[in-house]
């Protein structure tokens, strides 16, 4: 019964090659329910599931909707991708493979090494095509510079990891060695370490 499982599985997944990137999984127990119009696939024990160069692990994994474009992640996530240089840790997530959308709705801590930045926030939305990570709630986020690291917070940031562009929103704060700037909005260009606020400016610049 089990290889004849995984025998369909293993269908079910090559054909969705043909709407998106190929997709692999794997975990300690499948339960598969193929109504139509209800199609799902449940993965547990350690379950884990790569698409293109991002990998999903979690206790549990859910996987509906039309070619099963949608992947619904339960219980001690983790994603990464080295291509992107990206990894984060949270406790449920929901990934649309066909937009390349990451939402997580609970506490994450995001780790980009690529552009040597590290946030953690109550809310996340990344996508995965136009390289934009929205951040929201009690935000933090530090970035390496050659003059010490600069923490920025408010109650939400926006990174284009593309064009390394923040754009901090509502109570927005950075501390930058020692340097202390406040504002309603403050936008960061970490390329040229250009910083402009708009409303309510506070700082204190230590000559």
């Amino acid at each position: 019964m089990k290889k004849l499982i995984s025998s369909i599985l293993l269908l079910l997944f090559a054909s969705l090659s043909i709407f998106s990137e190929d997709i692999s999984f794997s975990g300690g127990y499948t339960r598969m329910r193929m109504q139509e119009g209800f199609e799902t696939i449940t993965l547990g024990d350690s379950a884990e599931v790569t698409v293109g160069s991002l990998k999903l692990t979690s206790d549990e994994m859910v996987l509906s909707g039309k070619d099963f474009r949608y992947v619904s992640c339960t219980g001690n996530v983790t994603v990464t991708d080295p291509e992107r240089g990206i990894s984060l840790i949270t406790k449920s997530l929901f990934f649309d493979r066909v937009e390349e959308l990451i939402i997580v709705d609970s506490w994450v801590e995001l780790q980009d090494t690529t552009n040597e930045v590290a946030s953690s926030s109550g809310r996340l939305e990344f996508n995965l095509k136009k390289g934009v990570v929205l951040l929201q709630i009690q935000v933090r986020l530090l970035k390496h510079t050659d003059d010490g690291a600069m923490v920025c917070r408010a109650d939400s940031i926006q990174f284009d990891r593309d064009k390394e562009l923040l754009e901090l929103r509502g109570n927005a704060t950075i501390v930058w060695n020692p340097d202390t700037y406040e504002a309603q909005t403050i936008n960061v260009n970490l390329q040229t370490e250009e910083i402009k606020m708009d409303g309510s400016i506070k700082g204190t610049i230590h000559g």
